[in-house]
């Protein structure tokens, strides 16, 4: 009896345990092209866009490179990236999340601070 039970408990806790594991891609939930403001979506020039990929961020002349990738539920992602911009790169947390069926993607960093993006239409996530 006891045995059965401990083998039950380890195959229900093994799907989580292997949730919260890192990866190092992003899921492609979380790709796109994205907006703080949706009519800004045709401006190429748009220094609030943000192009999630599988393994970097692109935004205004400065970038990630995704280290690790912790899922925290299908809407929610921790992230260490390597964060480059002119002044050099430096390793850093982020968090990703999605809202409104994936329409919303709200772009956390651990001090608090957060940016809510709008997905812009299909296209080359490039918005060429």
């Amino acid at each position: 009896m006891r045995l059965t039970f401990a083998v039950s408990a380890l195959m229900l806790a093994a799907p989580l345990a292997a949730q919260a594991e890192p990866r190092n891609t992003i899921p492609a939930a979380f790709h796109g092209l994205w907006e703080e403001n949706i009519d800004d979506c045709a401006n190429v020039e748009s220094g609030t866009r943000i192009v999630v990929q599988a393994t970097s961020i692109s935004y205004f002349e400065e970038g990630d490179a995704v280290v690790s990738v912790t899922p925290r539920g299908p809407d929610r992602i921790d992230l260490v990236v390597d964060y480059e911009n002119y002044d050099g790169s430096e390793r850093l947390n982020r968090t990703l999340s999605l809202s409104d069926a994936g329409e919303t993607l709200t772009f956390s960093y651990p001090d608090g601070a957060a940016y809510v993006n709008h997905r812009c239409p299909q296209g080359a996530p490039d918005g060429e």
